[in-house]
This record gives C-alpha cells, sequence and structure tokens, in this order.
C-alpha cells in the first residue's frame, strides 16, 4: 500500500474517533512515521482531507454500484443506492459540514460536489422503476434536489443529545421519500 493510502486510511480511523480534531501528528503517530514525512504528500492539513472526501465517495460509489449489481426489487435498490455507505465509514458520525466550511472551505466545496454528481446509476434506476409502473412517475430533477439538500442539511447539523445517529437519520430520510408521510390503510 502506497504512502498516501497509508495515511488516508489512518486519518480516517482517526477522524471516525476524533471529528476534525485529529491532528497530522496523530496521523504520523498511528503510522510509525515522522509528521514530516506526512508533510511530504500533504502539504496541510486541508489537502488530506480533500483527498479522505475523495476516498469516501469512490468508497460510496463502489458501494452504490454492488447494490446495483446485487439485483432485488427495484425498490430496495433505489432506498440501498441513495442512501449507501460503505460498512468501515457506519460509525463514523459525518455531521461537520458547517465546521468544514468554517475551518477547511475547500473540503466543504468537495462534499457538495460530491452530493451533486455522480447521480447517473441513481436516474438509471428510477427511470427503470417508472418505465416498469414499480414507482410513480416523478420529477428526476426534484427529488435529487431533495435528497442532495437532506443530506447536506445532515451534514450541517451538530448531533443533539436526542438527535438519531446519522445512519437513522439517512434511513428515515430514504423510508419518507419512498412511502411519503401519509397514513396507509392495511386492512381493505
Amino acid at each position: 500500500m502506497e504512502l498516501r493510502e497509508r495515511v488516508i486510511d489512518a486519518a480516517s480511523v482517526l477522524f471516525g474517533k476524533e471529528g476534525l480534531r485529529f491532528t497530522m501528528q496523530q496521523v504520523a503517530d498511528a503510522l510509525h512515521i515522522s509528521k514530516k514525512t506526512i508533510y511530504a504528500v500533504y502539504p496541510s492539513k486541508e489537502a488530506l482531507l480533500l483527498d479522505m472526501v475523495d476516498a469516501l465517495f469512490a468508497e460510496i460509489h463502489r458501494a452504490k454500484q454492488a447494490q446495483i449489481d446485487a439485483g432485488g426489487p427495484i425498490e430496495q435498490q433505489i432506498q440501498a443506492v441513495i442512501v449507501a455507505l460503505p460498512e468501515q465509514y457506519r460509525t463514523i458520525d459525518f455531521r461537520m459540514l458547517r465546521t468544514l466550511d468554517e475551518k477547511y472551505p475547500a473540503v466543504g466545496r468537495r462534499v457538495r460536489a460530491h452530493l451533486e454528481s455522480n447521480w447517473e446509476p441513481t436516474i438509471a434506476l428510477l427511470e427503470k422503476g417508472m418505465a416498469e409502473g414499480r414507482i410513480r412517475p416523478v420529477p428526476i430533477s426534484v427529488l435529487q434536489r431533495m435528497v442532495t439538500a437532506s443530506i447536506e442539511c445532515f451534514l450541517s447539523d451538530g448531533k443533539g443529545e436526542n438527535e438519531p445517529s446519522y445512519l437513522d437519520t439517512l434511513a428515515a430520510m430514504i423510508d419518507i421519500i419512498m412511502n411519503g408521510i401519509r397514513r396507509r390503510n392495511d386492512a381493505v
């Protein structure tokens, strides 16, 4: 594994524990290398965070493709793809976009750019579901904006004491999107 990947992996573990408070020294200590060695590949913490964001979203896109490849009912595929989060990131609370905007604005912009891009697989699933009559026709651009805005909002909210986890928040969002808020009568 090349040094950049090792640094990203170590920093990701520290991010899971410390949030944005992790230091380059902690990364160096975790890898048993000097901080100077890290600065040879990452001139700043922001540069490291940018690569971490890119690596995270690359994993998210792989997880989405795996969901698509697994098949299953189109509704479940859509739901799984919209909230895809690889296993290694499930314990991390990602609600820090506001802090990123304040301390590392380029990283905040990168997160938003990733949220708004690579929708093609999801759009293809939505179009397929509509064509098959499995989901009702909706303006895909509106749904895309709703999901993106919701995720950005969740990423910007700090976690309060009684707030659900980030994963629970995503699950609730997709349930509401897929099932609406209208009470359904089970008895006919």
